[in-house]
Order: C-alpha cells, then sequence, then structure tokens
C-alpha cells in the first residue's frame, strides 16, 4: 500500500525543498514590514523607512531609545543619499520626538511625587496659590503700615556706588535670608508641603514655610526656610520642632540657617526718564494684586498726583513701588522674573536690582515680558471640576460603558450585577459603590492636565538629553542599540556571541 502523503516532510523529487536558506540579518524575510502608505503599489517598505517625496529613495528614522543623535550621525546611518533640506526636516521631527518622548519617561517617574503635584496638579497647586494669596495679603498690611511709620527711612534703589552696610536695612531693605530663619536639609521626595505645615503652624510666631525646587543631586529631595516673627520665638520653634514627627519615616532637623549672605546687587543702565518705570511698576502692582484677591492699594497714586511731586519724591514713590512688587509678589521689575517668595527671588536675583541714573540723551528701553505679563493676567483661572467638559464627557462614557439595558425599564449595573428601574439610578450607584472606578476616570483626566502643564512650562525640570557617542561607529551603534522585535523567542543567528566553534564556516573557498 502507497504511503499517504505528509505535508511536514519534505518533497524530495523537488530541489527547491532540499536548499537551505542561510540566515541573514538584513535578509528582507527577516524585518518587519509594513505596506507602503504613499502608494497602492504591494511593495512592502520596514516600518523605520519613510519614502521621500521623490519615491526614489527612503530615510532611515532611529530608535528613540538610547542616546539623542547628532545630524551627522543621523546622516551616517542613512543607506542612500537624501538632500540636504528633506534631511534636515526628518532630523528635526526625529529630535523632536525624542524629546518629548523623554520628558513623556521624566513625568511617568515623578508624576506621583508630592513636589510635582504641588506645581502641576490643577487642584493642589491652586491650593498652593491661596496659601500664596493669603500670604501676600499679610504682608501688604505689614508693607503698608511700614511705609506710614516709615521704617523705609533712606530708602534708594539707585546705584550709588557704595557697598550697603547690612541686607535687610538702608538703602535697599533686602531680604537676609538668616535673620529669624530655621533651616530644614533634605525634605526627602515622598513628604509634602501641607505634611510640614501641620506641624509648623502650631509654633508660636511662624509666619511662613519656603521650599526650594527639587534637587537632582540630591534624589529630589527638598531643602526648607522657616520664617519667624521674631528671635525668640524663632528659638523656641527651634526646641519645639527638633525630632517632630511629620510622617512614619521622617523627623525634623532644624537648625538655625547659616545661609552665605551674598550681596549681590544688580543695577539697571541709565534711562531718559522716570516717568515710563512708574506707569509700568504701578500696571504690574494692580495685576498682581487683582491675581491674589487685593483690591485697594493706598501705595499707588495717580499721574497727575506724581506730575506735581518734585524729582526727589518721584524716584522715592518708584523706589515704594519697586520694592512692593519684590517683597508682597516677589518679583524683579528690571529682571522680569517671578517667584513662590521673596527668598528664592533673593537668591536668583540679589537683595536688589537698583536703577541706572536717568539721562535725556539715554535711550528708552522697555522690556517686552513686561507688558505680556499685564496682558495675560486674565490666563491664571482657577480650575473647576464641576466645569470641565473633558471630564465630564469622561465620566459620561464611563457611565454608559456600565450600564446594560436588559428590558423596558430594566438596568443592570455591569461592574456588580445588580439591577435598577432606571439608568439614573445606575450613576448614582456608579457613583457611591463603585468610588474606585469612578476615581480612577478623575485620575487620568488629572494626569492628562498635569502632563500638559509639565510640556507647557517654559521652567521645567527635566533629565539631561544623553547624546549618543560623536566617535561611535554605525557598526557599533547597531551593536549598541539592539533591535527588538514583537515576537519574544526571536534569535538573531547572525550574533557572533551564538557561534560555535566547532561549527565550520563555509568560506566558498574551494569554487
Amino acid at each position: 500500500m502507497q504511503d499517504e502523503f505528509n505535508p511536514s516532510l519534505p518533497d524530495f523529487n523537488n530541489p527547491t525543498q532540499l536548499v537551505k536558506k542561510h540566515s541573514r540579518s538584513r535578509s528582507p524575510e527577516r524585518r518587519p514590514y509594513t505596506r507602503n502608505p504613499y502608494s497602492d503599489n504591494p511593495l512592502k517598505i520596514p516600518k523605520n523607512f519613510i519614502k521621500l517625496q521623490d519615491g526614489k529613495g527612503s530615510v532611515l528614522i532611529p530608535s528613540l531609545a538610547g542616546g539623542l543623535l547628532s545630524f551627522k550621525q543621523f546622516m551616517e546611518m542613512q543607506h542612500s543619499p537624501i538632500p540636504l533640506s528633506e534631511a534636515q526636516g526628518f532630523y528635526n521631527d526625529y529630535k523632536l520626538k525624542f524629546e518629548q518622548k523623554h520628558l513623556e519617561i521624566f513625568f511617568a517617574e515623578h508624576k506621583n511625587e508630592p513636589w510635582f503635584i504641588e506645581k502641576y496638579d490643577p487642584i493642589v497647586s491652586q491650593k498652593w496659590q491661596e496659601e500664596r494669596n493669603l500670604n501676600a495679603k499679610m504682608m501688604q498690611r505689614i508693607f503698608i503700615e511700614n511705609v506710614k511709620n516709615s521704617k523705609f527711612q533712606g530708602l534708594k534703589l539707585q546705584d550709588t556706588g557704595i557697598a550697603p552696610d547690612g541686607l535687610s536695612g538702608a538703602p535697599y531693605f533686602g531680604f537676609d535670608p538668616n535673620s529669624l530663619t530655621l533651616f530644614l536639609k533634605a525634605i526627602p521626595t515622598n513628604v509634602s508641603r501641607w505634611e510640614i505645615l501641620d506641624v509648623l503652624k502650631n509654633c508660636l510666631g511662624f509666619l511662613s514655610l519656603s521650599m526650594s525646587e527639587p534637587l537632582k543631586s540630591q534624589n529630589f529631595a527638598r531643602f526648607a526656610w522657616v520664617l519667624f516673627d521674631s528671635e525668640a520665638h524663632c528659638l523656641e520653634g527651634l526646641q519645639t520642632l527638633c525630632g517632630k514627627q511629620v510622617t512614619q519615616d521622617f523627623r525634623l532637623s532644624p537648625i538655625l540657617s547659616r545661609t552665605s549672605s551674598s550681596k549681590n546687587i544688580k543695577s539697571q543702565p541709565p534711562t531718559d526718564t522716570i516717568e515710563n518705570d512708574l506707569k509700568l511698576s504701578g500696571q504690574l502692582i494692580t495685576t498682581l494684586d487683582r491675581e491674589k484677591g487685593i483690591y485697594e492699594n493706598p501705595l499707588l497714586i495717580t499721574p497727575e498726583q506724581f506730575s506735581e511731586l518734585p524729582l526727589i519724591e518721584k524716584e522715592l514713590q518708584l523706589d515704594y513701588q519697586l520694592l512692593y512688587l519684590r517683597k508682597i509678589h516677589s518679583f524683579c521689575y528690571y529682571c522680569v522674573e517671578e517667584y513662590d517668595d521673596e527668598r528664592m527671588l533673593t537668591a536668583k536675583c540679589g537683595i536688589a536690582h537698583v536703577r541706572g541714573k536717568y539721562d535725556i540723551n539715554a535711550k528708552t528701553f522697555t522690556d517686552p515680558r513686561i507688558e505680556t505679563r499685564i496682558l495675560n493676567s486674565g490666563s491664571f483661572k482657577n480650575y473647576d471640576k464641576d466645569t470641565d467638559e473633558i471630564l465630564s464627557k469622561k465620566l459620561k462614557e464611563f457611565e454608559d460603558r456600565y450600564t446594560v439595558q436588559e428590558e423596558e425599564n430594566k438596568f443592570r449595573c455591569d461592574l456588580c450585577k445588580k439591577l435598577f428601574r432606571g439608568s439614573e439610578f445606575i450613576k448614582k450607584h456608579l457613583a457611591v459603590r463603585h468610588v474606585d472606578e469612578v476615581n480612577g476616570v478623575v485620575k487620568e483626566r488629572m494626569e492628562n492636565i498635569m502632563l500638559e502643564r509639565y510640556l507647557n512650562d517654559p521652567c521645567k525640570i527635566t533629565n539631561p538629553v544623553i547624546l549618543a557617542n560623536d566617535t561611535m561607529k554605525f557598526s557599533e551603534r547597531r551593536k549598541w542599540e539592539p533591535r527588538k522585535m514583537n515576537n519574544e523567542s526571536y534569535e538573531d543567528l547572525d550574533d557572533p556571541a551564538r557561534r560555535n566553534a566547532r561549527r565550520k564556516i563555509v568560506d566558498y573557498s574551494d569554487i
């Protein structure tokens, strides 16, 4: 009886089935393919290749893993010539996607840390802004009282060429970082501002808490400074807070602040008139006051009142306004820099930024960022979940997904299979009985807002971009950047590490 044909065995009468296919890593049969999106031609092209506009070649797009390639390295890895104009555009797209990818990686690594949440979460950051607003109102009342009581006697924010005797006295009345201050070192990343504030608010004479930006060199830990209203309360706070429990794993270890007191003073070049500075600084004060809920400010005067003043009083009025911007709003008029508190402003901009002498022959220069800051005051809007249309849409989709109508007036919750007479009851049921699932939808929306705010922040903290080694050859770069396949069991048969010493290498020398 003749054996039946077994398809698993080769046909020995067909020589094409006896030819062994050699493995080659660059073989077209072993590369991931996709159909050409630029034509109806069934010809396939690799996924990491993009066709040129003229259709006569393609561009190899590097992987986003590993280091950022330079333009020279980008061109070296191409298999065919590319017009320079097109190559620059492809490289710019690759670089933009590379940077975006690594920003998203940084976001994923830090999105759950308190410092990141305080900065970018729309609800938590709003809570911190409200704390700043309350502090600004308190500091404004103190500032106005000091002006009335002549506490700023000798104020003169003009370049005199003479170094001041102290930091907090005349003529600049700067911020002394060591006065009435306790220093808290290395606040861990898992400790929030609010947890520290809950402890500090029980101390007599406590005024404010200032925290640094996360330090990359310290594993994103933060420093903190605690300000008191008197020397006695500061010393008492030192004793009270020592060893105070904040969280289960963290206790306070305060010391008296001994920051190196820099007397750095910046000076503006001469300008032609005082009127322009007074006008813009007054508009800035009004803008920043309203953002913090301050609607009355007896410090400001009208242009008519200002024009009637002698020059020495005009200069004093301008100095009051410049000092007000620094102490109440932590804003340097000449640097056009804004910080969370005066301590951070002093650390970045020095104890004072003074004006130059007025000279009618000097050119008028107005920093365009000042007018931009005044005009963009409306962009600081409070976030309200109830008016968030995207969140409402997400919640509606969630409710519809888990609401199943089985019959007329008979609806079932697809999460717990409970029956209801109407779909409106399932909405209430989900909000009460499935809080974790609903909160998951809200959390996803909050994270999307945080990511958007982080990407749009011009001062955001990032990891340094790792550049590919300039001396790395293309063949070495292929080893350094391993290929990834969807098939986890894939093995590169041409990998030198897999070579068997007993295996005879065919060199075709006998042909």
